[in-house]
């Protein structure tokens, strides 16, 4: 049975050049993935934790990486003579998750395109119990309390078989939340049980959308502010 994939790319971009990645992304890169076969594309910069740049991808299933169409994009991507040379030279993990299995979670449709200003990410150890008890605890009081902060999606993910892409070092479970305003970290964190804050393996990561440009002016004020203070960095 298709899975849809929620498949994340990060990378310790250089302050530096974050104006000239946000460039080609928008203007070359995100159009030739539609083509390889995403459903969607986005790009988050950071504002803490992890590293500068996150883009999430998603595709209906996993074979999609074997298709004709995302081997032509590769040929495509290896050729590009716009693609910022500093992208051969950074980390550059890639992981490829899986939604849990629960039809509460995420809020909304697993195949919900991301659309949302600000990403939070919490990237968390256990295994199927440890995913089971998160799910649980979602349906029970966590989905309430973190819509009281104001999230608009939620999305409980495990990881799946490596793309031919690339491999990964994070761990196997991840929280994605999805937010119209910068979210309340602290708030956000405070909120989870002991059990779960213990099971945080990594750095968290919240970030604002550089791609598409974010919904809301003031977001997307913000965000071209921080291109031009890293610009000038």
């Amino acid at each position: 049975m298709a899975e849809d994939i929620f498949y994340v790319v990060e990378l310790a971009l250089p302050d530096v050049h974050l104006a000239a990645f946000a460039e080609w992304y928008a203007g070359v890169h995100a159009p030739h993935l539609f083509q390889a076969g995403f459903t969607n594309c986005t790009s988050y910069m950071a504002v803490s934790g992890g590293l500068s740049v996150v883009d999430v991808y998603q595709a209906p299933d996993w074979s999609m990486f074997t298709a004709p169409a995302f081997e032509r994009y590769r040929g495509i991507a290896a050729a590009d003579p716009y693609r910022p040379l500093v992208l051969a030279e950074v980390t550059n993990p890639r992981t490829v998750y899986l939604h849990h299995a629960a039809s509460s979670l995420p809020l909304g449709a697993t195949q919900a395109p991301m659309d949302a200003d600000w990403l939070m990410i919490w990237r968390l150890a256990g295994d199927a119990a440890t995913e089971a008890r998160i799910a649980a605890w979602l349906a029970a009081e966590g989905q309430a309390a973190l819509r009281g902060l104001g999230v608009q999606g939620i999305r409980l993910l495990h990881r799946g078989r490596d793309a031919p892409t690339g491999t990964s070092f994070r761990p196997p479970l991840a929280l994605v939340t999805e937010w119209p305003a910068r979210p309340p970290e602290a708030k956000a964190l405070a909120l989870l049980p002991a059990w779960l804050r213990d099971a945080m393996a990594q750095e968290g990561f919240a970030g604002l959308r550089i791609y598409p440009w974010p919904l809301d002016r003031a977001a997307k004020a913000e965000m071209r502010r921080g291109i031009i203070r890293a610009a000038s960095s």
